[in-house]
């Protein structure tokens, strides 16, 4: 009888623990997704989503775009010149934009960065002097909610 009693209670256990365990809220665990979700319980990946950096071809333009996540992309071009003309704007709610231009020695040249939601939502100028040769471009999204473009020459 207490070996039937006791095949019984693991069963009850088993089964209440499936049952809690199955119920556990499924979404996306990223902090760094647009669509992070903080009551999430079990990850499912497939579910995240991630602002967009994209590049033109020549890689001195782009646009971006995001709904909260946080996001970097760096890559190289060529500059002739020992200085940069730059641009940046949003169209932004909340979060950030960081540009960032390195010259060929690794000197950071520009570092703007753009608020969404308050201060100005555009900005340009000129580089200071840096090295001709492969520049590089840092662009940062934190907790970016928007959209907006970037070109320098």
């Amino acid at each position: 009888m207490k070996t039937i009693q006791s095949v019984v209670l693991v069963a009850i256990l088993g089964l209440t623990s499936a049952t809690f365990t199955s119920c556990k809220k499924e979404g996306c665990m990223d902090v760094n997704a647009n669509n992070y979700d903080s009551k999430a319980k079990k990850n499912k990946k497939t579910t995240c989503t991630y602002p967009v950096i994209n590049t033109s071809s020549t890689g001195k333009s782009g646009d971006i775009s995001g709904s909260g996540g946080t996001v970097s992309k760096t890559f190289n071009f060529s500059n002739a010149n020992q200085t940069a003309g730059w641009d940046m704007s949003i169209n932004s709610s909340s979060g950030s934009f960081q540009l960032v231009l390195k010259d060929a020695t690794g000197a950071v040249v520009v570092d703007k960065t753009l608020t969404g939601g308050s201060g100005p939502q555009s900005a340009n100028g000129t580089s200071t002097s840096g090295t001709s040769g492969a520049w590089t471009c840092i662009i940062t999204l934190t907790k970016f909610s928007g959209t907006g473009d970037y070109s320098f020459l």
